[in-house]
């Protein structure tokens, strides 16, 4: 096959993915109401090193200055699902599995552990909508394919923001108390 041939097909497979999000043949997932931005936290909980638990929460988020690096993150993974799901329920579980991949890539990350139970928790802020691509079911995979774009920053959940701020008060206090006996 001659190298012209060869380039102009890996050109068409280079492009098709790209034509999907630019496209955005599925449609975006619509804000409702207006909000665009919400806090996301993914929590998997575990007991004697078996998950047991997973939580996906996201709550409406307002323009919060501590939200300023935001970045586009790409997102190409699948999805286990039945061939005869309902479109809206494929790009359902498709944009929470994205959302759960970039958490756990991105996101802060804390862990807590009490006995043998351990939570492991991922956090960030995202803009929606989230550009979500699905190719036709795979049946090899069992499932569909899906790319997704998302404009993601990592940002500790509302419900931390006075721990940490009481955290990092006595963080400075303790230091200029060690800074008296230098």
């Amino acid at each position: 096959m001659p190298f012209f041939y060869k380039n102009k097909i890996l050109f068409f497979i280079l492009l098709i993915p790209l034509l999907y999000l630019t496209l955005d043949i599925h449609g975006p997932a619509q804000a409702s109401e207006g909000i665009d931005r919400y806090y996301v936290r993914y929590d998997i909980k575990s007991d004697k090193n078996k998950i047991t638990d997973e939580r996906l929460t996201m709550v409406p988020a307002n323009k919060d200055f501590r939200a300023e690096n935001f970045s586009f993150s790409l997102v190409s993974s699948a999805i286990s699902a039945d061939y005869r799901e309902s479109k809206q329920t494929i790009d359902t579980l498709a944009r929470e599995s994205a959302l759960k991949h970039v958490l756990e890539q991105k996101g802060l990350q804390s862990v807590k552990t009490h006995n043998n139970e351990t939570i492991i928790s991922y956090e960030g802020m995202a803009i929606t909508p989230v550009f979500l691509s699905v190719l036709p079911y795979d049946d090899a995979l069992g499932g569909y394919r899906y790319t997704a774009r998302i404009q993601f920053a990592p940002l500790a959940f509302p419900d931390q923001w006075e721990s940490l701020k009481l955290k990092h008060r006595m963080k400075a206090i303790l230091y200029d108390f060690f800074l008296l006996f230098k």
